[in-house]
């Protein structure tokens, strides 16, 4: 019973180890992080770095902290609506996309992103 026991217990700490972020973030780099999206380009460009190597959730969560401080950042919506794309959430981009205000952007910009979506130009409003 108790070999049974402790198998248990370490079947659990491995499930946690996997679990556990692969590269830990001290409050320093958090701190760093935080002051890096208090600045609107700072923090689109921190969101894009992240998105250049694939990480799309860290991007998510970098354009989330800077449209916390730039509600009205206009650059940060669009890219905010086709990172939701690329992590399959297409019903959040169509739902951010119908929030934007389309003479913001450029129609090159408007295309480009709808079609990173893979949207036709009237689907999403």
């Amino acid at each position: 019973m108790r070999l049974k026991s402790l198998r248990s217990i370490a079947g659990a700490l491995a499930l946690c180890a996997l679990a556990a972020p692969l590269a830990a973030e001290t409050i320093e780099e958090l701190d760093a992080l935080s002051d890096r999206t208090q600045d609107e380009a700072l923090g689109i460009q921190l969101a894009q770095e992240h998105a250049s190597r694939g990480e799309f959730l860290d991007a998510l969560a970098a354009l989330e902290r800077v449209l916390a401080e730039h509600p009205k950042s206009h650059p940060a919506r669009l890219l905010h609506a086709v990172y939701l794309c690329k992590v399959d959430d297409k019903l959040g981009a169509a739902v951010e996309f119908d929030k934007l205000k389309r003479k913001k952007y450029s129609d090159a910009q408007w295309a480009d992103a709808m079609a990173q979506c893979g949207f036709q130009q009237g689907d999403a409003r």
